[in-house]
């Protein structure tokens, strides 16, 4: 049976009044521990103190006065032959009308304070002033990315309380149903704090950073609590990046400049806070120095020179040696370390050239023998045409005709390596680093010497000694 809603002025009568009804009555008396209303019945409803309000009161006269209309509920009905007690409460009322104004309060898209009462298969409860909300597993958290993770932190809120969102509101068999999101309100806390974040960067500011992850085009910065920087591969270095693994690794504390900010995503650069290799190679050598490089790259006029990383020079195949006639081709392979001299810069272009031979002596520079000229030789090596011979620091060939005035068959029948010479200079070009010489003709010019005496004016200086002797024996 449904209880009674009944007010002042109604004839209440015996059967009319039942425990658990509601009554407006008016305040006939008031006392410091309770409240005398008349609800319409044969006798008067005691309000004690204690049921007056769910607040804590010390005196009922600072709650209610005579003459007040007060709402309250039959707790209590006894009729007896000395006395009649009829015992009325507004607790009841008062916590009814506060759970309407709570769930006045349980509004779509609104912030809650609830306390965790329980975690249950797919998710957990809540109360919310005595409103049962629940949060879905899926809603619980953004940092809950394993089932393990998620029962554990399900586990550790119970007793807690936490802010949701009130995402839902479903009405299963004439009762309201709340749904909420814990996760939803972290989301709104984390984007309001990188706003914050955000607000504190600017294009050019230079901060500190931790590697958190690395993709095949760049790494991944935290540059704040809530917000990372990408640094592209390009902007790792100044140098050739095939890797990002090759410049940095995931944990690596690295300082950065902001380069640009777009929304949310922040471009970082290392490279921008370094010093070009070409600014630092230029500031460390100049024209004359002396360097090591390496043999990068062979081309039909020359070579590029790597002296530096990255850094790298051009030498022409005529600076590579005095002698005109070396086959660069032959002589280096890509990879060859040399040592070379740095003969210019093109700061425009960032170029500069090299050079070997200028570390060289040229043996030719002081070379002043002449045509017909009788100098000293050296034997290097012997061919099978002929022989390599030094003079005067200068490479000359001495051919296997101008051996002897006999033919000669192999050249060591003649000489050997070691042997030293008198030969006589048939050919000088300096330019192509040539000299050819003649032991044969230096052997005839001495034994001419030997026979001048003997010679008829008759006989001509153009003549062999072999002439000369086949002239005197007929």
């Amino acid at each position: 049976m449904e209880a009674n809603n009944l007010k002042v002025g109604d004839n209440v009568t015996d059967k009319d009044l039942k425990v658990g009804d509601i009554v407006t009555g008016k305040v006939i008396q008031v006392e410091t521990n309770q409240v005398l209303v008349d609800v319409g019945y044969a006798f008067e409803g005691t309000v004690y103190k204690e049921h007056l309000s769910a607040e804590k009161i010390t005196d009922c006269n600072k709650v209610v006065k005579v003459g007040d209309d007060l709402k309250v509920k039959v707790t209590k009905i006894s009729h007896g032959d000395d006395k009649n007690v009829m015992m009325l409460s507004c607790l009841d009322l008062e916590r009814k009308a506060k759970l309407e104004q709570h769930k006045a309060e349980l509004e779509v898209e609104k912030n809650v304070e609830a306390k965790v009462t329980q975690a249950v298969k797919g998710g957990m409860l809540l109360k919310f002033h005595g409103i049962e909300l629940f949060v879905p597993d899926s809603l619980v958290s953004l940092q809950a990315t394993t089932p393990e993770s998620l029962q554990e932190l399900k586990a550790g809120l119970v007793g807690k309380n936490v802010t949701v969102k009130i995402i839902e509101i479903r009405n299963e068999k004439g009762r309201d149903k709340y749904i909420a999101s814990r996760k939803q309100v972290e989301y709104e806390v984390l984007k309001a704090q990188e706003k914050v974040e955000l607000a504190e960067l600017t294009v050019g500011k230079i901060l500190k950073g931790t590697v958190e992850r690395i993709t095949d085009f760049g790494a991944f910065v935290k540059i704040g609590e809530h917000i990372e920087g990408l640094i592209h591969i390009s902007e790792l270095s100044h140098y050739h990046t095939s890797k990002v693994e090759e410049v940095v690794k995931v944990g690596d504390e690295v300082t950065a400049k902001i380069i640009k900010i777009a929304g949310k995503k922040i471009s970082l650069s290392i490279r921008s806070l370094q010093e070009k290799p070409w600014d630092v190679f230029i500031k460390n050598h100049k024209v004359g120095d002396k360097v090591m490089g390496k043999v990068w790259k062979k081309m039909q006029f020359g070579m590029l020179i790597e002296v530096e990383k990255e850094i790298r020079g051009f030498i022409s195949r005529f600076d590579y040696s005095w002698n005109p006639n070396d086959n660069l081709a032959g002589l280096v392979q890509v990879g060859d370390q040399l040592e070379l001299q740095i003969t210019s810069f093109d700061l425009e272009k960032q170029q500069f050239t090299l050079s070997k031979k200028h570390l060289e002596y040229n043996p030719w520079a002081d070379f002043k023998i002449k045509v017909g000229d009788t100098v000293s030789a050296t034997v290097k090596s012997l061919l099978e045409k002929g022989a390599l011979v030094e003079v005067s620091g200068v490479e000359g060939f001495l051919p296997i005709n101008e051996l002897k005035e006999e033919r000669v068959q192999k050249v060591d029948e003649v000489v050997k390596v070691g042997d030293v010479l008198q030969v006589e200079v048939l050919q000088a070009f300096p330019k192509e680093w040539k000299l050819t010489v003649s032991l044969k003709k230096a052997q005839d010019k001495v034994n001419r010497s030997e026979f001048e005496p003997h010679l008829k004016e008759n006989v001509s200086a153009n003549q062999s000694l072999a002439d000369l002797f086949a002239k005197y024996k007929k």
